[in-house]
C-alpha cells in the first residue's frame, strides 16, 4: 500500500470511531468521601500514621455486576451484611479502598455505573 492509501485508510478509521461519551459530572455526587483528607497515594491521616480509606457501596447480587466492579476496582471485595450504605436483600455489600493508582478515577467509574447509588466511607468499629 502506498502513502496515499495508508493516509486514506487512517482517515477512514478515525472517521469511523465512535465519539467518546461525555462524562457525567453528576456521578461525583454519589461519592461521599472527603478527597481533601486523602493524599495522592490514597492515604489519610498524620504523616507518621497514614491509613487507607475504605469505601462501600451496594450492587445487585448477580455475577455480571460483580465482574464489572472487579474489572474496574481490583481492591473491591464482596462482604456479608448491609453496611452503613444500607444494602438490602438481593444486593451485595462491596468494600474497596483508595490505596491504589488513580483511585479518584476508579471511584468516578464506579459511581458512573447505573446500579451504584452511593459510595460512602467505611468506618471499622
Amino acid at each position: 500500500m502506498n502513502r496515499a492509501g495508508i493516509l486514506a485508510l487512517m482517515v477512514v478509521l478515525v472517521a469511523c470511531r465512535s465519539p467518546k461519551q461525555p462524562e457525567n459530572p453528576d456521578a461525583w455526587q454519589k461519592i461521599k468521601l472527603d478527597f481533601k483528607q486523602i493524599d495522592a497515594e490514597g492515604l489519610s491521616g498524620p504523616v507518621k500514621g497514614k491509613v487507607v480509606v475504605n469505601y462501600e457501596f451496594c450492587i445487585p447480587a448477580e455475577e455480571k455486576y460483580w465482574r464489572q466492579v472487579r474489572k474496574t476496582d481490583s481492591t473491591a471485595r464482596k462482604n456479608a451484611g448491609k453496611g452503613r450504605v444500607g444494602c438490602v436483600k438481593n444486593q451485595w455489600l462491596i468494600i474497596g479502598n483508595t490505596h491504589q493508582k488513580d483511585y479518584q478515577r476508579i471511584l468516578f467509574q464506579l459511581a458512573c455505573l447505573p446500579y451504584v447509588e452511593q459510595i460512602q466511607p467505611t468506618y471499622w468499629e
